[in-house]
């Protein structure tokens, strides 16, 4: 979901007003709906994601979302689904009833005390594939893209000190007329309080990628992947903690550092936290693995009762091969909540993109390419929950 718009803008929101319910109600075991409507305008400076001669747009945005499950101590069942309409007056031909739409699926399940049992399943479709490029932030021009991913996993609890993780994750990135990929990770995980303030942890991750191309001609590659890390969480005060994880990547005879790092602190009126990830993951359109450094912050800040504010900097350096790119991105929020179930959310979005990728794996793209993305976005959310019983 690299295009800032969707990813950081009128979907998050709508979910962001759809936590304005009060958690009483929620806390309760039984059937729930939650019926949600927002209704914005958006203005997008760049709505083709182009480095030269950016379009712009003031957009019409409509987002019903239903949310449905069943909560209750042993058993979670949970489901949502969403879409966007939006009209471009300027760009007649964009508009469309269902530019984008959103399905979620959680169940989880405690059979016995130690025991936890869990599936999840998302499913994304758009016309701005960029959106889906969470992890690398890399722009795509406008086109059908879609994403698709399974994820049963188990935790058990051996001891009060000591617990064990497990799950398997399979992935599908496609984006119309171009490659498609399919992600299979295995991960395993032990984590062991090692004192009152520490946890140690051990993980193991298995990746493997398949890259296949929107005509048989191009075939299908594949690689694989076998990351072993080193963990451990500090808790420096009762509001701020620490986290490092640290190992090798061995990647077809390969071998490179995976490093992820993070500082939380809890305000009295809000949370700061900063992270640092060196990972290797895909991106939509493209038909190999990316490399990426990335440092991310993020605040949010109850300033007085019914308003929320929020900002998330980032830093991206993708590269592969010989091609690098490098994004900065920047997100700014503010919710209000007018009534028990009314909010009005704005945002602006920034992102900068020194750089590209081609879509395919033997032609590196151009180092000297900037794409320049700026959102600007007004919205009103209502949403209402309703306990069947």
């Amino acid at each position: 979901m690299g295009m800032v718009g969707w990813r950081g803008g009128l979907l998050g929101l709508v979910l962001l007003g759809m936590t304005c319910v009060p958690t009483v109600v929620l806390a309760q075991a039984g059937f729930y709906v939650t019926p949600s409507f927002s209704f914005g305008e958006v203005y997008d400076d760049n709505i083709f994601s182009t480095a030269s001669k950016p379009e712009s747009d003031f957009i019409t945005r409509f987002t019903p979302t239903i949310q449905a499950g069943y909560q209750s101590e042993p058993l979670t069942v949970l489901g949502r689904y969403t879409f966007d309409s939006e009209i471009y007056p300027d760009h007649p031909d964009l508009t469309n009833a269902q530019v984008r739409q959103r399905a979620s699926a959680e169940l989880k399940y405690l059979p016995i005390r130690p025991l936890t049992l869990a599936v999840n399943g998302n499913y994304a479709e758009t016309q701005t594939p960029s959106e889906l490029n969470v992890l690398t932030e890399l722009q795509v021009g406008r086109s059908r893209a879609s994403s698709l991913s399974l994820a049963p996993s188990v935790a058990y609890q051996f001891d009060p000190l000591t617990t064990g993780t497990g799950g398997y994750t399979f992935s599908r990135g496609e984006l119309s007329g171009g490659v498609s990929t399919d992600t299979h990770a295995m991960n395993l995980g032990l984590d062991r309080r090692l004192t009152p303030r520490d946890t140690g942890s051990l993980g193991y991750t298995f990746n493997h990628y398949l890259f296949g191309g929107s005509l048989p001609s191009e075939g299908t590659n594949s690689l694989t992947s076998h990351v072993l890390t080193f963990g451990w969480t500090r808790e420096i005060t009762p509001v701020t903690n620490v986290t490092l994880r640290v190992g090798p990547r061995f990647t077809e005879g390969t071998v490179h550092p995976e490093v992820s790092a993070s500082i939380a602190h809890k305000l009295k009126a809000g949370e700061l936290s900063v992270t640092y990830a060196k990972s290797q993951s895909t991106s939509i359109g493209l038909g190999r693995v990316v490399d990426t450094d990335r440092v991310t912050a993020s605040m949010t800040y109850q300033p007085v009762r019914f308003l929320q504010l929020s900002a998330t900097p980032g830093f991206y350096r993708n590269t592969s091969g010989e091609t690098e790119s490098k994004v900065y991105s920047l997100t700014l929020g503010a919710t209000y909540q007018l009534t028990e179930w009314l909010s009005l959310v704005g945002s602006y979005q920034f992102s900068l993109q020194q750089g590209s990728f081609s879509s395919t794996s033997g032609t590196p793209g151009s180092p000297d390419q900037e794409i320049s993305h700026n959102i600007v976005s007004l919205t009103l959310v209502a949403t209402y929950p309703y306990r069947v019983y």
